[in-house]
């Protein structure tokens, strides 16, 4: 486990890639995100292994908001990195494994209380993970499932195969408007992140699509924003002809006039400050206060659009708008201040003595209490916190003594969970009249291999031992590929096994149609076997 430090480059590249994100939370906990798969693409980089980011889904806001995406390639070789920043557990999301878009092996990283440094944890191979503890949104791996760098050397020594697309790229298309209109099952948006995994073009489109209904929704201001500005203007003329005549101004005044005046004329041209010498001014205004000094930029400088940019983005995850004190002042009139400034200080009062007995009983509690082994923990992270300079080139590895705490994690009680039933094989039974279409039997086949994928991410909310191993369903597919009819001839000894395979045929056969040209003419009945381990 080596420690790398955080150069501020990093860091700002983390917020402006986090900044397109929905809510002031889901940046925050992005920004971290972010920082951690840069910090482990420069730590892998540095050890020789190469890693691109040319195909990685996190780079698209919306699909890593919902799928909790975080990939980087080594070759063919995806990476998921999982970045721990005051959590006290290594937390894999559960949608990974129910979209089966699990990648070859999860790299984790922990971040510094700080934001300074990182600690590089190291590999999870993501076949193990479902030996571990989970709950309704985590896996949560032990210590002794990581392994370092030489090992992952080791795994990876062979090139893996590209996996085989999945689907027609039309389809997934004709997904993207529902995707982003949140109106898509999760069957349906399994299909469409398997495709958009494997598929760069339909990714481009995707981010096209994405681009344009930004555009789309807002245009709908521009009437407005051109009416403001036209009222704005018509205000500023008809108040500039109420102004009266001007009068004569001091040299000081004009001074300060011709200052303002060259910052409108030239905004494009580098300003010197106004300045005169300490000498002149004691002779000139000696009986005066001293003129002041504008300070003005260069508004096409580098540094310029710099500051405006981490202004810009220190805004965006600054939702709550801070009240001004004038605008109280107005509100609160001057007989009610008394009553409200009495009313405020009890309120402090009992506040003193709450916190006070909180804390008491929060420490005699933690006292008395060990410390959970899945504590949910505050991801309100430092607003506060934004990169004052610029460091080019990546992070360094550092031989760095740190506080222990900043990277404790805990272990956690390697229990294997409770028993989940999983699919061995599915088969179909078939007539003689169906077996004779090659285009029909291959259509069942694909179906088979559909439900045996979905029925296996079904199955792990469901603990019930099956009596029986072998289910099987009769079932009638009109030709137009719909359910007429399902009936249970063998069934596993649960309910609820019974009913997750029930659910899943029917899902898969909603969108899954037989081809045209090997149709038959009149319902099939077919028996689908379902064998459980």
């Amino acid at each position: 486990m080596e420690i790398v430090e955080i150069a501020d480059e990093q860091a700002y590249d983390a917020k402006l890639l986090a900044s397109a994100l929905s809510d002031a939370k889901a940046r925050k906990r992005a920004m971290i995100d972010m920082l951690g798969i840069s910090c482990a693409a420069n730590y892998l980089n540095a050890k020789k292994i190469r890693i691109n980011t040319k195909r990685s889904v996190y780079k698209i806001p919306l699909l890593f908001e919902e799928f909790k995406i975080t990939d980087i390639y080594y070759g063919n070789y995806r990476i998921d990195v999982i970045t721990l920043y005051r959590e006290k557990t290594i937390k894999i999301p559960k949608i990974h494994s129910e979209m089966d878009i699990l990648p070859h092996f999860y790299f984790v990283v922990q971040i510094g209380a700080k934001i300074k440094e990182a600690k590089m944890i190291g590999f999870i191979d993501s076949k193990s993970i479902s030996n571990c503890s989970f709950d309704s949104k985590f896996y949560y791996p032990t210590l002794d499932m990581i392994f370092d760098v030489n090992k992952f050397i080791a795994l990876t020594r062979h090139s893996v195969a590209t996996k085989t697309l999945l689907g027609k790229h039309i389809d997934c298309m004709g997904l993207f408007l529902k995707f982003i209109d949140n109106d898509l099952s999760s069957l349906y948006k399994r299909q469409m992140i398997q495709h958009l995994m494997n598929c760069d073009s339909c990714r481009a489109r995707f981010i096209d699509v994405v681009e344009f209904e930004k555009l789309a929704n807002n245009i709908k201001y521009y009437p407005d924003v051109i009416r403001k500005s036209e009222t704005k203007i018509k205000t500023q003329n008809s108040s500039s002809e109420l102004q009266p005549p001007p009068k004569a101004m001091t040299l000081e005044e004009s001074l300060e006039n011709v200052a303002l005046d060259e910052e409108d004329k030239s905004q494009d041209d580098a300003f010197i400050d106004i300045e005169q010498d300490t000498e002149a001014k004691k002779e000139d205004f000696s009986d005066k206060e001293k003129p002041k000094t504008v300070q003005m930029f260069d508004l096409s400088s580098d540094e310029f659009k710099k500051q405006t940019s981490k202004k810009l983005i220190e805004g965006i995850f600054n939702e709550v708008p801070k009240l001004e004190l004038p605008q109280i002042k107005t509100v609160i009139s001057a007989k009610n201040r008394r009553t409200i400034l009495v009313i405020a200080l009890i309120f402090i009062i009992l506040g003193s003595f709450a916190l006070i007995s909180i804390k008491g009983s929060t420490e005699s509690f933690e006292q008395n209490q060990p410390l959970a082994d899945f504590e949910e923990v505050d991801e309100n992270y430092a607003d506060s916190y934004m990169p004052q300079m610029h460091v080019q080139g990546q992070a360094q590895l550092i031989p760095k003594e740190t506080s222990v705490n900043d990277f404790v994690i805990n272990q956690p009680i390697s229990t294997k969970p409770t028993y989940t039933p999983s699919v061995a094989k599915i088969s179909w039974e078939a007539p003689e009249s169906v077996v004779k279409k090659d285009n029909y039997i291959k259509f069942l086949q694909l179906v088979g291999k559909n439900i045996k994928l979905n029925l296996q991410n079904d199955l792990l909310l469901v603990n019930d031992v099956p009596i029986n191993k072998i289910v099987k369903l009769d079932l009638k597919i009109a030709p137009n590929g719909n359910i007429d009819d399902i009936r249970l001839s063998s069934s596993s000894g649960t309910v609820a096994i019974d009913n997750a395979i029930k659910k899943v045929i029917n899902d898969t056969l909603t969108y899954m149609k037989p081809p045209s040209n090997g149709i038959i003419s009149k319902p099939a009945d077919v028996t689908l076997v379902v064998e459980l381990k």
